[in-house]
């Protein structure tokens, strides 16, 4: 009996696989389940727990790419029924995740979340079949042609409970002086557009030029404008994010379930890759065995 390096292959691939992607599972369920939940108003920088409600951010609401249902978030993959021969399958051939970012409030204060390389979980997702590539509704059709499509699609809506675990960032909004200053320069440079009603303004000793003392009163004169300007204005805000960090330790999660939830369904997950893998070490070593054997 020769040695099958195919099906060597494939058994380590899967022994290999599996036990990564159980321990992935393990540690993000251990994160989840060490690390306290923080209130967006007073969480520290770094690394953070939160649980919420979602919102729209400055953003349109998105339409989901299959169902076109209102959301801030989707995801959605299409797959094509092939066979050849004995051998049947389903392949994908168009897939889309939404990067729009949207927000999160958990009644002390609102964070906004980049979906960008998040690992999305949510209850809102719809399988469905139908015979043309993209779909016409969200039910399986039973066409002449048959089902050769299948829709699965993802989505997160306004309003749903929501857990996030990431990398929090606060930027705080620019101090009323560097505001003024700002004001101030952009009211001088508008000032500038016109020198001929600007010196008609602050020439005082009739010369047809701004002086340097002159150009004091001018700066002055700005600097009370733009400082009026500031105050008629609504004091900002700071803002605050939530993103991927970029540790390998910390993963990014989101959830639109409670993390006791999230933290027992990634252990189940762990357990069933950690069989699988036994599984793949088994049939890898019991093949290098019997090739043995048989010299």
């Amino acid at each position: 009996m020769a040695l099958d390096y195919l099906a060597l292959g494939i058994s380590g691939v899967i022994a290999l696989g599996c036990g990564y992607g159980s321990l992935s599972s393990l540690l993000s369920a251990r994160v989840i389940e060490d690390t306290p939940t923080s209130k967006i108003r007073s969480a520290h920088q770094g690394y953070v727990e939160l649980i919420g409600f979602a919102k729209a951010g400055l953003g349109n609401m998105l339409l989901s790419g299959l169902s076109q249902t209102p959301c801030l978030w989707y995801k959605y993959n299409i797959e094509r029924y092939e066979s050849s021969g004995k051998n049947s399958s389903w392949r994908s051939v168009e897939r889309k995740t939404s990067d729009q970012p949207f927000m999160i409030n958990d009644g002390s204060g609102d964070c906004v979340v980049y979906p960008d390389r998040a690992d999305v979980s949510t209850q809102r997702k719809k399988t469905w079949k139908g015979g043309e590539r993209h779909p016409s509704g969200t039910t399986s059709s039973h066409s002449l042609f048959g089902s050769r499509y299948r829709y699965t699609e993802e989505i997160l809506c306004a309003d749903d409970l929501l857990y996030v675990i990431g990398q929090f960032e606060t930027r705080n909004p620019p101090s009323n002086s560097e505001l003024q200053q700002r004001a101030m320069t952009e009211i001088l440079n508008e000032w500038k557009q016109d020198y001929d009603k600007l010196v008609a303004r602050f020439d005082r000793n009739g010369d047809g030029e701004i002086d340097l003392q002159e150009w004091d009163l001018v700066r002055a004169e700005a600097l009370r404008k733009a400082q009026r300007d500031i105050n008629k204005q609504a004091p900002q805000n700071p803002i605050h994010t939530i993103s991927y960090s970029p540790s390998r330790r910390q993963p990014y999660m989101i959830a639109s379930s409670e993390p006791e939830s999230l933290s027992k369904r990634l252990r189940w997950q762990a357990f069933f890759l950690l069989l699988a893998s036994i599984a793949g070490t088994t049939a890898f070593v019991w093949q290098i065995l019997q090739a043995q054997n048989t010299y």
